[in-house]
């Protein structure tokens, strides 16, 4: 009988556990399903958005284990000093390590996601990392400070405000260093404010085109800003790759911290959209940066916004108006909670209903397989810059992996983050790199080797019996006909009709690994 899957292809399975799982984490494993019929789908999920009370002891050590993952979140009140010990390389690490932090941050994004037992909270760190989206590219333009303070907004802000409350978390993304940088703030003047963040806010970060704000509204918004600036250490002009043209040489040597520059800030009477205040001294400014912000969070626009994203997310790539319009009352009535708009997704009809209608993106992809294998990251390709003596070294492969597929963590260059939707991931290329990434999985390069007879309840010398194994763990059913076949065609293609599985047992297991992977449900969440 022929489904919208084709003739014999295999389905996604309708369990509402397992489609829970793949939703709201980054895909289901065999553990996770036992715990989760064990303690009920509602109290895990319950459990899960209350993410500080779950231990995460496993994932903490392996992370606090690993050398390089102690620079990732550090300021430059700590590396400095690093640098300067050096001498003559002082300049190069510091320039070396910031182009490089990003991708440690990377590797310690996808530890995270793949073994962090807090899954909800990690997919809500990369949902608010592409709403408000600042680039770790390495960005020379910046003057090579944009991805460590890139590190430091995501520990101080996404990760501290994921889970709390939408309006803090505006307001603390847009007083933080990162965006300020990222966003030319720092260029802005009295005289010719710099628009780009002003328009962000208005288009990206919170009511969208929709509401039909003007020229004249991203104008005052960035008059409202243009005062602000970062702090730098005056160590840094000393001694740095760039002095930065318009930074404040300040002796406090205070880094990833926000100042207001009295000579550069408009004053006077802004008005945008609905929202008005007059402005007369520095003391005024933050409160009305606070109040405009505040306006702007619950603009019932921003609600339909989030709600958008939030579909689009956990549900389906064009969420139904019902759908929309009931997740924004959630978010407006609860004051911008994102537990309590999170909870309403969860319960709603239409994500019940979604069932393999979300395609995962190509990051979703290369975790869910780490989940799927229980492998952790391979340190041993990791390069170590020259003449270096205190230890930082390049995690080159892992990122480097999940960037040819098109979706390294934190690195989309243009500030409306990942897209989120199938047709912006179909195409041919980007389907090979993922078949090749399987094949470098299973063969241990960049993650761990799995361990098949831990990860398969039998050492199965059948290969009928093989192929039901390894189904059951990776899609927690039973595969199609036409599926089941192809496989089957495969493996005897490989290694024969009846292939030695007593000395072939790993390369055979290896390869229904991966034509499992490469079937069309297995990209389905």
């Amino acid at each position: 009988m022929e489904s919208k899957w084709g003739v014999g292809a295999t389905s996604p399975s309708n369990d509402p556990i397992i489609h829970a799982l793949h939703r709201f984490t980054y895909g289901p494993t065999k553990a996770l399903v036992t715990e989760v019929k064990k303690v009920g789908l509602d109290s895990w999920f319950e459990s899960q958005l209350n993410h500080s009370l779950i231990p995460d002891t496993e994932v903490e050590a392996y992370i606090s284990g690993k050398e390089i993952f102690n620079y990732i979140h550090k300021d430059m009140n700590f590396l400095w000093p690093l640098a300067e010990a050096e001498g003559d390389m002082a300049k190069g690490q510091i320039f070396y390590f910031n182009h490089f932090s990003g991708r440690v941050l990377h590797l310690y994004t996808l530890t995270r996601q793949a073994q962090s037992e807090r899954q909800i909270y990690e997919m809500m760190v990369e949902f608010w990392h592409d709403h408000f989206n600042i680039t770790t590219l390495g960005d020379e333009t910046k003057d090579g400070l944009l991805d460590w303070h890139t590190n430091d907004f995501n520990k101080r802000v996404i990760r501290e405000y994921a889970l709390t409350n939408f309006e803090d978390l505006l307001f603390a993304t847009a007083l933080h260093p990162a965006m300020i940088i990222y966003l030319d703030g720092e260029l802005s003047t009295k005289e010719l404010p710099n628009e780009n963040y002003g328009r962000e806010l208005l288009e990206l970060h919170t009511v969208t085109p929709k509401s039909g704000y003007t020229q004249a509204d991203i104008l005052n918004a960035a008059r409202l800003f243009s005062g602000l600036r970062v702090k730098w250490p005056e160590r840094w002009y000393q001694r740095g790759p760039r002095p930065f043209p318009q930074g404040n040489k300040l002796s406090d040597f205070s880094p990833f911290a926000t100042m207001l520059h009295e000579n550069r800030q408009n004053f006077g009477t802004f008005k945008v959209m609905g929202w008005q205040r007059t402005v007369t001294s520095v003391n005024e400014v933050l409160p009305a940066i606070k109040s405009l912000l505040n306006y702007l969070a619950f603009h019932p626009e921003t609600a339909k916004t989030i709600a958008l994203k939030l579909g689009r997310r956990f549900v389906e790539d064009v969420p139904s108006q019902k759908f929309i319009n009931d997740i924004a009352s959630t978010f407006t009535s609860s004051k911008g909670d994102i537990k309590a708009t999170l909870r309403a997704v969860y319960k709603h009809p239409d994500f019940k209903n979604a069932v393999g209608k979300k395609l995962k993106r190509p990051g979703e992809d290369y975790i869910s397989v780490a989940r799927s294998l229980d492998v952790w990251p391979n340190f041993q390709h990791l390069q170590k810059w020259p003449g270096m003596t205190w230890e930082f070294a390049y995690p080159a492969v892992l990122p480097n992996e999940v960037a040819r597929m098109g979706h390294a963590p934190l690195s989309w260059p243009f500030p409306d983050g990942y897209p989120d939707i199938a047709k912006s991931w179909v195409n041919a290329s980007q389907q090979v790199v993922r078949w090749n990434v399987y094949g470098s999985y299973v063969q241990g390069h960049t993650w761990s080797a799995p361990d098949w007879d831990s990860l398969l309840p039998t050492r199965e010398t059948n290969v009928d019996r093989q192929i039901d194994q390894v189904a059951q763990l990776l899609l927690f059913k039973e595969l199609g006909s036409a599926d089941r076949i192809s496989i089957k065609n495969a493996v005897a293609k490989a290694y024969g009709p009846d292939p030695d599985m007593n000395n072939r047992y790993r390369e055979v297991t290896s390869l229904i690994f991966r034509l499992i992977f490469q079937l069309p449900v297995w990209s389905l969440r």
